[in-house]
């Protein structure tokens, strides 16, 4: 599966790019909303992981704009945030995406993963 990761918190972008691809995953990672958008039009990914609070383009922004794009639209998406549940509410966040509270672990992000995305088979 090819996943695009955003996340400001460059530490975390590594964690997670090293864990998806010692999953058998592709990924790459942008350091905002705006470079993911740019890494996302050539090739449409099969999974987005964004944190909501970045420079230059937040999460939320992000999303909409990924959903302006008809090839981009529709792509399943993970949030990784530290802010509340709550916070995130008022963000009107559309339910089909899966929220994760920071700090998460691996297991989380793995079962958010196939909620999305489904069972993985044959890997």
């Amino acid at each position: 599966m090819f996943i695009l990761v955003a996340e400001d918190d460059e530490a975390l972008r590594s964690l997670l790019t090293e864990f998806l691809e010692g999953q058998g995953h592709t990924v790459k990672g942008a350091k905002n909303g705006m470079e993911l958008v740019e890494l996302a039009l050539p090739v449409r990914p099969d999974l987005i992981i964004t944190d909501l609070n970045m420079p230059e383009m937040d999460g939320s922004t992000m999303i909409a704009l990924l959903n302006l794009y008809p090839e981009l639209s529709g792509i399943p998406v993970i949030v990784i945030t530290g802010t509340s549940l709550v916070e995130v509410a008022e963000m009107r966040i559309p339910k089909e995406i899966q929220v994760l509270i920071k700090p998460f672990n691996f297991t989380k992000i793995s079962a958010a993963i196939e909620k999305v995305t489904g069972p993985r088979s044959g890997n």
